[in-house]
């Protein structure tokens, strides 16, 4: 990454990191970090209900209920410019979000962070990835 191109990136990232410090308080949760859909697998539990064991705990930490939620909504996003869900990846986040809705509350000031942290999420893979997240959320992301 070249000094310009560094200087253009520090600035969205303060931007960013300054929408998000001026949101209301958002609920801290144990987050895995890496929640986008492919580190879990559907089983049949012992008693005949279904079961989503997880894997890969390297992302795992305290962090944001946002930003646990927004990994599966980024991981969805096309990758091209102007991209947008397609019906049927709108249909999977509105179940995710139900899904979640219908074990815990998801109030309203973490739900419209989401946005937030998606865009974090996409800055940081822009950056560099993993590596250059610290701060993000679980052990390597916003804290």
């Amino acid at each position: 990454m070249d000094d310009g191109l560094r200087t253009d990136f520090s600035s969205v990232a303060q931007r960013l990191a300054a929408r998000i410090a001026a949101m209301p308080a958002l609920t801290r949760v144990a987050c895995h970090g890496d929640c986008h859909g492919s580190n879990n697998f559907m089983s049949d539990g012992v008693d005949g209900s279904r079961v989503a064991p997880f894997f890969d705990f390297d992302d795992a930490g305290p962090g944001w209920l946002a930003y646990e939620l927004c990994v599966y909504l980024w991981a969805m996003l096309p990758r091209k410019p102007g991209g947008k869900l397609d019906a049927e990846a709108l249909e999977r986040w509105r179940r995710y979000l139900q899904g979640y809705r219908g074990v815990r509350p998801l109030g309203p000031a973490d739900f419209d962070a989401i946005a937030a942290f998606v865009d974090a999420d996409q800055l940081a893979a822009q950056a560099g990835g993993t590596a250059d997240r610290v701060g993000v959320a679980g052990n390597t992301r916003l804290r």
